[in-house]
């Protein structure tokens, strides 16, 4: 293990492992660019210790938290700048905490042919591949060889990591978002360990590490952009489905009962649901469930 000091700041000094050996691809693995996000930061760290006991062929650069002073505060973004870092990059080597921290963190992957950033959705999210595969075709063949339950079409936010680095420096990279992280820094220890075979199952695909490739079942379901659907009344919400699940068009997600009517919501079209609250008494305006619309083959 080595440290990567952010020029200037010290508080921010950044733990990278380090794992070479061969001639195969450079790869990086992030966690934490949001510091509560702690579901990422234990697959990460899980994922070392399974790197330590394996024969590489390639240059695996292991960085489980990305954003100190976020992470050791338990919070996204952080507590100097409030800056969000996932909105920054590629960063600046002047300017507050998180801007060159991002700098730092971009100069430190410009050689990675692979990225794989880590990040988590909330207690009530469901795990699912980020890409840009509309803009980057070539990156569906790496969604399924990652073997998340669903990928996600970005909606393309400037600043992000991930998608940054497919843009400006044309590396395949993708971003896996994890149950758990808000609020608190909750870990997900299942999907925790789940991520961590999956990312060693991809690092044999790539040939990063030695070993068999096996193919995931059931296959990788490709999906539209995010949408989400908010209380327009204040009622009592109680879902019928879950997070993660897999609905055809007029399922039922869920109901809210206000106080003149009973409002029943299903499925648009065949869709995957992101996120689904708990059941609560819902006031205008807050989500009550996400959802990505399934791509049809």
């Amino acid at each position: 293990m080595r440290k990567l000091t952010v020029p200037g700041a010290p508080v921010s000094e950044i733990e990278i492992f380090d794992f070479k050996n061969g001639s195969g691809p450079n790869v990086v693995i992030t966690g934490a660019i949001h510091g509560n996000e702690q579901t990422g930061v234990h697959a990460a760290r899980l994922l070392i210790k399974e790197l330590e006991k394996s024969e590489i062929t390639g240059h695996i650069k292991v960085i489980p938290v990305a954003n100190p002073t976020a992470y050791y505060h338990r919070q996204r973004t952080s507590p100097f700048d409030e800056l969000d870092m996932s909105r920054v990059f590629p960063g600046k080597d002047t300017g507050s905490l998180s801007l060159r921290t991002a700098d730092a963190l971009w100069k430190e992957t410009d050689d990675a042919e692979y990225i794989v950033d880590l990040h988590c959705c909330g207690i009530i999210g469901s795990t699912y591949t980020l890409a840009d595969c509309e803009g980057f075709p070539e990156l569906k063949e790496l969604c399924i060889a990652l073997s998340m339950p669903a990928v996600c079409q970005t909606s393309g936010a400037d600043g992000q990591f991930y998608l940054e680095s497919c843009r400006r420096r044309k590396q395949k990279a993708l971003l896996i978002e994890l149950p758990g992280g808000q609020p608190g820094g909750v870990i997900d220890m299942e999907w925790a360990e789940f991520c961590k075979d999956a990312l060693m199952n991809y690092l044999k695909y790539i040939k990063a590490v030695k070993g068999e490739y096996v193919a995931h079942s059931p296959e990788t379901v490709f999906c539209g952009r995010m949408d989400k659907v908010d209380a327009h009344g204040e009622g009592l919400f109680t879902p019928v489905a879950k997070s993660g699940d897999f609905l055809k068009k007029g399922d039922i997600i869920g109901h809210l009962n206000l106080s003149e009517e009973k409002i029943t919501f299903t499925a648009p079209e065949d869709i995957r649901l992101v996120s689904v609250s708990m059941p609560r008494y819902a006031f205008i305006g807050e989500s009550l469930f996400g959802f990505m619309p399934v791509i049809a083959d």
